[in-house]
């Protein structure tokens, strides 16, 4: 499969296709209900511009086009032989090896010595505050899927999503901490240079 059409929507909509064949709008509707769009970022638009590149790939192809009343025509997609087989590639690959990702959280962290301390702790407070909302939001999420009879093995996505966002709030609850004790601080020069500016906006 070419990188290109690598994204975590494209492997979303391979794995649907691989139960059975499907519209746009149905994929959509199953992506919601599984929780998908809690790990994948999920537009129309994007869905489609997808199917395309996937169509393109050989990785999938139109099967029927019906139309109820006056609804838009509705084109049904299944998955041909090359895109299951390398679906199934993928997602061996997938389970097995890490892959290195960059996140801007991550990114960020790298020049946070650039912002005064003080600004660094309340702002990773009003972090520590989203998160925890992200988390008690997850939680209901995957509380309604159980409740609609879902089984579990079709929402460990949303499992693992949780698991991180709990355990990078665990991770900025301590950082917050240890900025406030000083186990975590700013060498002598970043915090002169601070200083020195804050007197240059005060004057």
């Amino acid at each position: 499969m070419k990188q290109a059409l690598k994204t975590p929507l494209a492997l979303a909509i391979l794995n649907l296709l691989n139960e059975r064949p499907m519209h746009p709008y149905e994929m959509q509707q199953h992506m919601r209900e599984r929780g998908h769009d809690f790990v994948i970022k999920l537009k129309g638009g994007s869905l489609y511009s997808t199917i395309e590149r996937l169509i393109a790939g050989g990785l999938i192809h139109p099967v029927e086009t019906s139309r109820e009343g006056r609804r838009p025509e509705r084109t049904v997609y299944a998955l041909t032989e090359l895109g299951q087989d390398d679906l199934m590639a993928w997602l061996r690959e997938l389970v097995a090896r890490p892959i290195h990702e960059y996140p801007w959280f991550g990114a960020v962290l790298a020049f946070i010595g650039a912002l005064p301390p003080n600004d660094v702790r309340t702002l990773l407070e009003f972090r520590a505050a989203a998160l925890a909302a992200e988390i008690a939001g997850g939680e209901t999420m995957l509380q309604a899927t159980t409740a609609q009879g879902l089984p579990r093995l079709f929402a460990i996505e949303g499992e693992y999503a949780l698991a991180m966002r709990r355990a990078e709030l665990a991770w900025v609850r301590q950082t917050v901490d240890e900025i406030g004790t000083g186990a975590l601080a700013w060498p002598p020069e970043a915090l002169e240079l601070h200083a020195a500016r804050a007197k240059e906006k005060e004057s």
